[in-house]
């Protein structure tokens, strides 16, 4: 019976301590430390292409860089380029500022909603403007491999100068070092 005892003590000891040092690593990923995505820092670099045909073609470029300033927190900011061809080609040149939060949900996915204020100035054959606005993304990532994810999730901008808002969903590409 002591045979049987200690047998059952030393395979739950095994069993146990190796959950405990898994939960023990989740809890470091989940505060951002050490070779965590979010761990102070760290930059983050992701990017944005987008490309349509509909009436001619557009072509959309946002490259953004981050950095976190503490566990899960980042600032960072982005530009951008826009090129519409239908109605005389319409270039938009676009500047920002974010920050965000990242939440990691398990070891390779994670939930990294950024708020932020982006400026975007327009210029058409016959006429210029600009415009300012607030915008919401919150993307979910998966890393496929350590310091590379994709991404994706809902975008919400509101206009505060004029005009109407817009939403949708985006995905997002990127890595950090």
């Amino acid at each position: 019976m002591t045979k049987l005892n200690f047998r059952l003590i030393a395979v739950f000891s095994v069993l146990t301590g190796g959950a405990l040092s898994m939960a023990q690593s989740s809890v470091a990923r989940a505060q951002g430390g050490g070779n965590a995505f979010g761990a102070p820092g760290e930059f983050a670099v992701t990017g944005e292409l987008e490309g349509h045909l509909q009436k001619g073609w557009e072509l959309r470029l946002h490259p953004a860089l981050d950095y976190f300033i503490a566990n899960n927190v980042s600032i960072g900011g982005l530009i951008g380029i826009q090129y519409d061809s239908p109605n005389g080609g319409t270039t938009t040149i676009d500047l920002g500022v974010r920050a965000g939060y990242n939440l990691n949900i398990v070891n390779q996915a994670s939930f990294w909603p950024t708020l932020g204020i982006f400026y975007s100035h327009f210029s058409a054959s016959m006429s210029s403007g600009s415009s300012t606005s607030l915008g919401v993304f919150a993307p979910f990532l998966y890393h496929i491999t350590p310091h590379f994810f994709l991404g994706g999730g809902p975008f919400f901008n509101l206009p505060l100068d004029s005009g109407g808002n817009n939403y949708g969903l985006r995905t997002v590409v990127g890595g950090w070092f």
